[in-house]
């Protein structure tokens, strides 16, 4: 493939809104890296989006976000590139991938439970489950799009469950409520794990100390905030979990990667899906917590 024409070294093609490229920017501001920003809007987010044109398939020939360019080569997936960025300078900013080769093990199957992967189902683990939560404010987002027009565009998207969904989404009334109940189960079962990881962990984070895996929880916990199941952050019956938040949300890079980087399309369906308080989801998130009864 031939390099991508660039001006810096680090250049992040990525959607505001999106959970891998938050991702991404989070691991970028833990590294202190500099670099240019090419903001890709979605299709499903607005009318005429740019992750399906020429110019961007010849980037990422799957149209998705998030792709780093790093002096001229494409580096994919979020979990990847973050790993990718440490091991380009583990010694700059914050080191994400521990030294304690004992470690790798867990971490990775940390980082295999948060990552939004194909080769996993939706719903099936944490990184595919809070996706799924996510679908009622897609589905808002395309529904403001003519059906004509979403049927037609979609047909160039060259990855064919995502085709398939996306289309699926505009021409059906809700989402199917068994897929949104399993991806609560699925949720749930991680929030416990997380909360007896932490209680075993010598530090603040999930190993101890700040690394990949709390990267991507911090972009999944932000977007249980987005859907209206933030509370549950901040709940007794996870002491735990509540402090690590806490933590999380404190540093800089949540800030400079998360929250400076808010779109108004994405705001605008949260007001629109999320905006009078529902209790009974978030009673239902609780009781699907394994011992919370």
């Amino acid at each position: 493939m031939a390099l991508i024409p660039h001006q810096q070294e680090f250049e992040l093609y990525h959607y505001q809104e999106s959970l891998c490229s938050q991702m991404v920017r989070i691991a970028l501001a833990e590294k202190g890296f500099a670099w240019k920003s090419h903001v890709i809007a979605l299709e499903e987010v607005t009318l005429n989006g740019d992750n399906l044109s020429d110019e961007y398939l010849t980037i990422n020939p799957k149209g998705q976000v998030p792709t780093l360019v790093h002096n001229g080569e494409p580096v994919y997936d979020s979990y990847e590139i973050i790993r990718y960025l440490d091991q380009h300078d583990p010694h700059a900013g914050t080191r994400l991938i521990p030294e304690d080769p004992g470690l790798e093990e867990v971490i990775n199957a940390w980082i295999l439970q948060s990552s939004l992967r194909d080769d996993v189902g939706f719903g099936k683990s944490l990184g595919t489950a809070i996706p799924m939560l996510s679908s009622p404010l897609i589905k808002a987002l395309i529904n403001r799009q003519p059906i004509w027009h979403v049927l037609r565009k979609f047909q160039r998207h060259p990855v064919p469950f995502r085709r398939i969904g996306f289309c699926a989404m505009r021409l059906t009334p809700t989402i199917p409520a068994m897929t949104l109940r399993k991806s609560v189960k699925t949720v749930a079962q991680a929030l416990a794990s997380i909360e007896k990881a932490l209680g075993q962990s010598r530090g603040p984070y999930l190993l101890g100390a700040f690394n990949q895996a709390d990267v991507m929880m911090m972009a999944h916990f932000h977007r249980l905030e987005d859907v209206g199941l933030g509370q549950i952050l901040d709940w007794d019956g996870l002491p735990q979990l509540r402090q690590y938040w806490q933590t999380l949300r404190a540093r800089p890079s949540y800030q400079a990667a998360v929250k400076d980087w808010e779109e108004e399309n994405w705001r605008w369906a949260i007001k629109k899906v999320f905006g009078k308080p529902d209790e009974s989801r978030l009673t239902a998130l609780k009781e699907a917590i394994p011992g919370s009864g």
